[in-house]
């Protein structure tokens, strides 16, 4: 015997519906797979920069440090040279007083 017409939509429907399902499993499947890879991936990039902004704040800080070196011993010599020009200043006030 064959199937009646009703039987028949009602197979090619509950056909239809079940295929849809799969599809859309596979399609949730492959959502989920596909975001969990571009999470990984922008965790990847996030340490990334991380990495390079430890680095650059390493050398700023190191670059910082130089430069204050530096004007430190400037300072240092402009100061020995004044010390030294106010004691010349001095030796030579005290010995004309003292003649």
């Amino acid at each position: 015997m064959s199937k009646k017409p009703k039987e028949k939509t009602k197979d090619i429907k509950h056909k239809i519906e079940k295929t849809l399902h799969t599809v859309v499993d596979v399609a949730q499947q492959q959502y989920d797979k596909n975001f969990k890879k571009a999470h990984k991936n922008v965790d990847k990039q996030v340490d990334s920069v991380r990495d390079r902004l430890e680095e650059f704040d390493s050398w700023a800080v190191e670059s910082v440090n130089e430069a204050l070196e530096n004007v430190e011993q400037k300072i240092e010599k402009k100061v020995s040279k004044t010390v030294s020009r106010i004691q010349k200043a001095a030796r030579s006030a005290w010995q004309k007083l003292s003649d």
